[in-house]
């Protein structure tokens, strides 16, 4: 008897085993794309400024400035993917495929209508924008026709980066990976034959990189759009699931009040950034360009917590359409535990090497110094923030976006911004202490949302 008890001990314990492992693979297949579509992303960013930079200190301003101004725009508006990726996994777990079209649909519309008004505001408000910033004239004019060029793709790119969040819903995270690999081919293409004048071409310079980034964006609209309508994936989308559904105004409702949270939570982070970058500024030069390079190297390693992020938000979402709570949360902590795992390992990388990393961005002295030591301090931050940037992830996918807009805006508003306030202007304790504040803020973000996953009342939102 003790010997057949302990056979079936085993054997459960051997399922277990292969469960779990199913569950990393699953994982593992939904975060790699998405951290690679990323760091296409970043290579593009690389290109941009190392093309623009040949055309001077005006140009290289401009262009940083105008994409800063536009993307931003575009990214808030663009949170109508979390409300996309939300229904989509839900209806995909819940095998209903008609359902899954029909929000993709209208997901799809919203995107295009919204993309129209922000294409009509940088239009005819990008100069008034601009005149808010104390740059030179030539600058702020030059900076003015990249929003006004880049920004007549606008519907096109937000049509695109709903499409992405669709695409992650079903579980084909692989799919925004291939599109990104496309469209950079053509911006990086584009972008040097039109800033360079080749081919024949006119050299448009600002203009010409404004142009490149518009026509990629539409040409990666066009793929999706061709992916989305042909069938070419399992998720097909026909014209009438565009302009009528069984749900009507509700489902468009629903789409709106889960995405307005993440709109907002995207603005208050660019708001946050911005205020904060104009308190650093009185450090002096050395310390912001210490800080800029660090937080630069320091941006390489959220890509594995955004990846795992992406994976948990789908499975979180698709187990909860599938009747399965359990399951959800099981994702959930497994999608955080290995994302903690392997930014611990790039903590390991900060505290050890970290001249090595900031001397591939800089060779000044001062800015090494300082630059490494602050990645140093940027170490501790890493495993909170793999842990807050999945299971809020986790809770997006399970149709709570509230919960993560209000910890950023308590972590923004009440810990970072008040604290380095009181750490620049009245103690003058110096940029280590601001990366210091940064961590603290870090693990704030990461115990509020631990609390609330664990609570567990996200598992009975109903979509």
């Amino acid at each position: 008897m003790q010997a057949a008890g302990r056979g079936e001990t085993e054997a459960v314990q051997e399922i277990n085993i292969q469960v779990m492992c199913c569950m990393r693979r699953r994982i593992f297949a939904l975060a790699w794309p998405a951290v690679c579509e990323m760091m296409l992303y970043m290579l593009l960013d690389f290109v941009d400024v190392a093309f623009v930079g040949r055309l001077g200190a005006q140009a290289l301003a401009a262009v940083g400035l105008g994409a800063q101004i536009y993307f931003s725009a575009l990214f808030i508006f663009s949170a109508l993917s979390v409300g996309a990726t939300a229904l989509v996994a839900r209806a995909v777990g819940a095998g209903d495929a008609k359902r899954a079209a029909e929000v993709a649909g209208r997901a799809l519309l919203l995107a295009f209508s919204v993309g129209i008004g922000v294409s009509v505001l940088a239009c005819f408000f990008a100069g008034d924008i601009l005149s808010l910033f104390r740059f030179e004239p030539a600058v702020r004019s030059l900076a003015a026709t990249y929003v006004q060029t880049a920004g007549m793709s606008a519907a096109f790119s937000l049509v695109l980066f709903v499409s992405n969040g669709i695409f992650r819903g079903a579980g084909m995270t692989k799919v925004p990976m291939l599109v990104a690999a496309l469209t950079n081919v053509v911006h990086i293409g584009v972008d040097y034959i039109l800033i360079f004048g080749k081919l024949g071409l006119p050299a448009l310079g600002v203009q010409g990189a404004a142009v490149a980034t518009a026509l990629a964006q539409v040409f990666g609209c066009l793929i999706v759009l061709f992916l989305l309508f042909t069938g070419a994936t399992p998720l097909r989308i026909r014209l009438a699931d565009v302009l009528h559904c069984r749900e009507g105004w509700s489902l468009t409702a629903k789409l709106v009040s889960l995405s307005v949270p993440a709109g907002i939570e995207e603005g208050l982070m660019d708001i946050g950034r911005i205020i904060g970058s104009f308190m650093l500024a009185g450090l002096g030069t050395v310390s912001f360009a210490a800080h800029q390079v660090a937080s630069t190297a320091e941006s390489l390693s959220f890509m594995p917590g955004y990846g795992f992020a992406v994976a948990a938000t789908t499975l979180v979402g698709q187990s909860l359409g599938a009747r399965n709570p359990g399951q959800a949360r099981q994702n959930g902590w497994e999608s955080a535990k290995l994302a903690v795992l392997i930014m611990c390992g790039i903590a390991l990388v900060f505290l050890l090497l970290p001249a090595g990393i900031i001397g591939l961005f800089t060779q000044d002295r001062g800015v090494l110094e300082l630059g490494s030591l602050c990645l140093r301090i940027a170490a501790f931050e890493q495993p909170t923030i793999a842990l807050e940037m999945v299971l809020a992830g986790a809770l997006r996918g399970a149709g709570d976006t509230r919960t993560p807009m209000l910890i950023t805006t308590l972590s923004t508003w009440a810990v970072r911004i008040p604290l380095f306030y009181l750490s620049i202007y009245v103690f003058s304790f110096g940029l280590p202490a601001i990366w210091v504040i940064t961590v603290f803020d870090w693990l704030v973000r990461s115990l509020l949302v631990t609390v609330q996953f664990q609570r567990g009342c996200w598992q009975r939102i109903r979509l």
